[in-house]
């Protein structure tokens, strides 16, 4: 008698032990990304316009070709 009770009431122990976990529901965890805007929609500076300037010096009585980048 007394072993029937213990088997009745692991059976039922067991039983509530597994119900919660069969009933539970799968989660999902979603994140935002701070990151900001994509690359397309960031403002942009405008375009540099440089040109390539010669600059002719003299150095001992001899002429010196200097280029310098300049940018507008």
């Amino acid at each position: 008698m007394k072993n029937a009770i213990l088997a009745a009431a692991m059976a039922v122990a067991s039983v509530l032990a597994f119900a919660p976990q069969s009933q539970a529901e799968t989660v999902v965890v979603t994140t935002s990304d701070h990151r900001g805007p994509p690359r397309a929609h960031r403002p942009h500076h405008p375009p540099r316009h440089c040109y390539v300037k010669k600059v002719r010096t003299y150095q001992h009585h001899r002429v010196v070709m200097k280029t310098t980048r300049v940018c507008r």
